[in-house]
């Protein structure tokens, strides 16, 4: 924090890292519950998808309150 200060403090950073984790985290976690419990590929968008936005929502929101 010393040297960037609350240079990456923003809303639209966090919500970078928010899809992120969304998408290498999230997506292969439902992924693989899906193929193993039989599920169609669109199940596994869409709730992936629902869990992508949360987390994109949720970390531009605790990145840019200050």
């Amino acid at each position: 924090m010393a040297d960037y200060g609350n240079a990456f403090r923003t809303f639209k950073h966090g919500a970078l890292h928010g899809f992120m984790t969304g998408l290498f985290l999230i997506l292969p976690i439902i992924g693989i519950n899906s193929l193993y419990e039989r599920r169609s590929f669109r199940y596994t968008l869409v709730t992936a998808g629902y869990w992508a936005v949360c987390c994109t929502i949720m970390g531009g929101i605790i990145c840019g309150w200050q």
